[in-house]
């Protein structure tokens, strides 16, 4: 059923990109890739990189596919050839955005394969037997293992590896014949700059070998741009100069920041949920006050809150943790229990509406399987409140590398990180054991670390979260993120033709100017993130 309303969503769109970015360059020697997907959200902020970026290096803006392997088959169906391939000549739906833009042309990627592709996956299946050899695999020096190890968990949705699972197999050798036509591709093309929307999963192939090769790589969103390299090679990975960076900043702008940050942490704590509180993809909020009988037992044990994670979404995000992945660290966390007189606690998120609730019940599966198996590990209601926890009395929580490393800190509750690669390491106020054998010595003598919460600094959690979610430009496209979700109806909507009448509506001309002249210092400037000192005015 034709949708009329979105057909003329699009064809303004359409109108207004031709209008405003009609200085596109034909040069048939270089390009800018810039990955093409259908979500409304991405082409606003690929529009504008992308058309800088080609007018910084004078050359053609070409767009690929990028869902191969996560989404779909390297080896699409004759069936599937012949629509993109109709799509493409005719310039149908979303090719028609990347067009209006300034896409010259659009490809996506195919299986190549050649003596050395086929040398190297005999050589790779002989060694690649056990989690611990795939998260280290590298082909020439360049880490992909922890991307075909996140694909897998998120395309069929396994909480861990399994040797035995022939689509595993299948996925293996079509990820590795991806990473040779990309390799040659950028081998043969001359490419300027590549844009990407994430650097996790197989979206981040492409991305990786263009760092190696020094071409100039980005991911956009339009709550953020990153620049990878060699010195940053995860988006998000900015963590690790937090309380540098902090420092260089001038007095009164870490003054603003600072009491941003406790205006922010004060609604967060409140139960207040969404953009107000830098939480994007959920109006919903853990520490939303719901009165739900006393379930923390009331005792001199010591208490352990585990924490747990989305068992499919990006483990290594950040690089490797202790574990292999979120599944093989609870299951360790069950042997731990056993072992120890203490009592045993484990919160999910909050239940989330749109596309996270088809994951959720997943994980709630699985969650319930561990604990049967491990009968210390007693599993609380995903909205038990995080206020009501904390009143009842915790005393250590548990976590890979989850925002409750900031949020039970600044209660002076100690946190254990299972991951030295989290977002809280440039600070003092959780615990970051860097090895299996620390993390297990730690969690066994929990009683020795009860001074911990003595030496949890406030401010520097104040301090985190203003470098975390403030000076990060989160409002580099959008001023005002809380009032555009309402007005599209809401997260998921960012990704549906409501977001261009959003844009539509709220477009100027100043506006405009700005977001270009901003980008172009960001550019500039070589630095792996922007932040507010690119664009002040919003701040």
């Amino acid at each position: 059923m034709l949708n009329l309303n979105k057909i003329k969503s699009n064809k303004n769109f359409c109108l207004h990109n031709k209008k405003y970015f009609n200085k596109t360059h034909s040069c048939k020697d270089a390009e800018i890739l810039v990955e093409f997907n259908s979500f409304h959200a991405s082409h606003i902020p690929f529009s504008y990189l992308s058309n800088c970026l080609s007018n910084i290096f004078k050359c053609k803006i070409t767009a690929f596919y990028n869902y191969t392997l996560i989404t779909s088959s390297l080896n699409p169906t004759i069936l599937e050839k012949f629509k993109w391939h109709i799509a493409n000549i005719l310039n149908l739906k979303t090719f028609k955005i990347y067009r209006s833009f300034g896409a010259k042309k659009i490809f996506r990627p195919f299986k190549f394969e050649n003596y050395k592709t086929q040398q190297n996956l005999q050589n790779l299946k002989k060694k690649i037997n056990t989690k611990k050899k795939l998260l280290s695999l590298k082909i020439d020096n360049i880490k992909i293992g922890d991307l075909i190890y996140d694909t897998y968990l998120k395309r069929y949705q396994k909480p861990t590896i399994d040797f035995k699972d022939k689509k595993f197999h299948e996925l293996f050798i079509d990820f590795i014949h991806l990473y040779f036509f990309w390799k040659m591709y950028l081998k043969v093309n001359k490419v300027k700059a590549v844009i990407g929307n994430h650097s996790v999963y197989s979206f981040g192939l492409i991305l990786r070998i263009a760092i190696e090769k020094n071409i100039p790589t980005f991911v956009a969103s339009n709550r953020f741009i990153y620049r990878l390299n060699k010195k940053m090679k995860y988006m998000h990975g900015q963590f690790k100069n937090y309380a540098e960076e902090f420092k260089k900043l001038d007095q009164k702008t870490r003054l603003k920041g600072i009491n941003l940050a406790k205006k922010r942490l004060s609604l967060r704590f409140s139960g207040v949920g969404g953009a107000k509180v830098d939480l994007i993809t959920s109006q919903n909020s853990s520490f939303k006050n719901i009165n739900h009988k006393r379930l923390i037992k009331k005792n001199n044990k010591i208490k352990v809150l585990i924490a747990p994670h989305d068992f499919f979404d990006a483990a290594h995000i950040w690089g490797n943790m202790l574990f292999t992945d979120f599944h093989e660290w609870l299951v360790f966390l069950g042997e731990i229990s056993k072992k120890t007189d203490y009592d045993w606690y484990i919160k999910n998120r909050p239940d989330h509406p749109g596309k996270f609730k088809r994951y959720q019940p997943h994980t709630n599966e699985i969650l319930k399987n561990i604990s049967a198996k491990y009968s210390k590990l007693n599993i609380l209601p995903n909205n038990y409140s995080h206020n009501q926890i904390i009143s009842e009395g915790i005393d250590f929580v548990l976590t890979c590398y989850g925002s409750v490393g900031m949020e039970y800190a600044y209660f002076k509750i100690p946190v254990i990180n299972a991951s030295y690669n989290n977002p809280h390491i440039s600070y003092k106020f959780n615990i970051n054991p860097r090895s299996v054998k620390d993390y297990k010595n730690i969690l066994l003598k929990l009683d020795k670390y009860k001074f911990f919460k003595k030496r949890i600094n406030k401010d520097e959690v104040i301090q985190y979260y203003f470098m975390r979610h403030l000076f990060l430009e989160k409002n580099w496209l959008i001023k005002d993120l809380n009032g555009m979700l309402k007005k599209v109806g809401g997260y998921d909507n960012q990704w549906s033709y409501h977001f261009y009448n959003y844009w539509l509506n709220n477009f100027n001309k100043n506006s405009h100017k700005n977001i270009n002249s901003s980008l172009i210092k960001f550019i500039n400037s070589n630095e792996n993130y922007y932040s507010i000192l690119h664009n002040t005015k919003n701040y």
